[in-house]
């Protein structure tokens, strides 16, 4: 029982620690990119956090197996390098032991992951979108960049010089509605957003430039403008729900648990090294193999035609070589 808890403690161990690390660096990656487009106004700063925090048990479908395969080739590797290996093996310490023992992580791990790529991930990811797609007008006027042109759809186009608390300053906005044959021009030293039953746009201080025919253009000097119709507050985009199908999350959520058992066979034999290599010497194939195994996998996601069938094929390709290792491995061991 003593080295049971032993093992299973390095293998607890190392798996969270890696799964951390690699949290760590994914997160930090997603949002300097969420970051980059907030600073580009194609997204409102105020949601990058949560963007971020809901699309964590998505990272965490490919992390949590990746953890637990190294942690694997760490552990064992580890007990071979120090010599422990040979004094547990003389303890009863077999093969089919270890298998036994990696067994009780691998079904955590399986049965989190089912439930994160069945039931949180899609809702989260629906949540995601929406944060991402629908803007209120507060939202679209917060990211918009002074010094830059907006175009907020096919008719509009708006620039600002700079920015006061919680107006923009020195505007220029631009309404071409070549549809029905009319251009609306207004300069304005102030512009905001009204918040209230109807959002509207508030311009200050500014002149409008109308045409109205061919040759005939219409000037108004203004000091407070409000305009109700406008594409950023009525032709806010449109939020549809696109997540996966039930069927298609249910075959990628047995996908990444057959991974994870697969990974146990793969990782054992791979993990074997004499005492005068260091631990680490295994990681790089193992990363390799890995790599190799998730990559096929994510390629065939989401194909819903040759989902199915691509997807046992790489299982089974992976399987045929978890056996091969693991006969070279009983062999070595003989």
């Amino acid at each position: 029982m003593i080295l049971n808890r032993y093992f299973l403690k390095s293998i607890f161990s190392y798996t969270l620690t890696i799964s951390l690390i690699f949290i760590l660096i994914i997160v930090s990656s997603r949002s300097i990119q969420y970051l980059e487009q907030a600073s580009r106004g194609e997204i409102s700063p105020e949601v990058v956090f949560s963007v971020v925090l809901f699309r964590l048990p998505e990272f965490l479908e490919l992390i949590l197996p990746l953890g637990f395969f190294l942690s694997i080739i760490l552990s064992l590797g580890k007990l071979r390098a120090e010599s422990e290996f040979v004094i547990m093996e003389q303890a009863g310490f077999n093969l089919l032991r270890v298998y036994g023992l990696l067994s009780i992580p691998a079904l955590i791990i399986c049965l989190s992951l089912f439930y994160f790529s069945t039931v949180l991930s899609p809702n989260l990811e629906s949540k995601v979108t929406g944060l991402l797609e629908v803007k209120t007008p507060s939202d679209r006027f917060k990211s918009l960049t002074p010094g830059e042109f907006h175009k907020l759809d096919d008719e509009i186009t708006i620039f600002a010089r700079g920015r006061e608390k919680d107006q923009l300053v020195d505007v220029f906005l631009n309404m071409d509605r070549s549809k029905i044959n009319s251009n609306n021009v207004i300069v304005a030293k102030k512009f905001k957003v009204e918040d209230g039953l109807r959002n509207s746009l508030m311009f200050e201080d500014g002149y409008s430039y109308s045409k109205k025919e061919e040759d005939e253009f219409m000037t108004v000097q203004f000091s407070k403008l409000s305009i109700m119709d406008s594409p950023l507050i009525t032709k806010e985009k449109e939020f549809n729900s696109r997540t996966e199908g039930n069927g298609s999350a249910l075959i990628w959520s047995i996908s990444i648990c057959l991974m994870t058992i697969l990974s146990i066979f793969i990782s054992v034999p791979i993990s074997k090294i004499s005492p005068r290599k260091g631990r680490y010497s295994r990681v790089l194939p193992g990363l390799l193999v890995f790599s190799t195994y998730t990559a096929l996998l994510l390629s065939f996601k989401g194909n819903e035609m040759i989902e199915l069938t691509s997807l046992l094929t790489v299982h089974f390709l992976f399987l045929l070589l978890a056996l091969v290792l693991n006969l070279f491995f009983l062999r070595s061991i003989k």
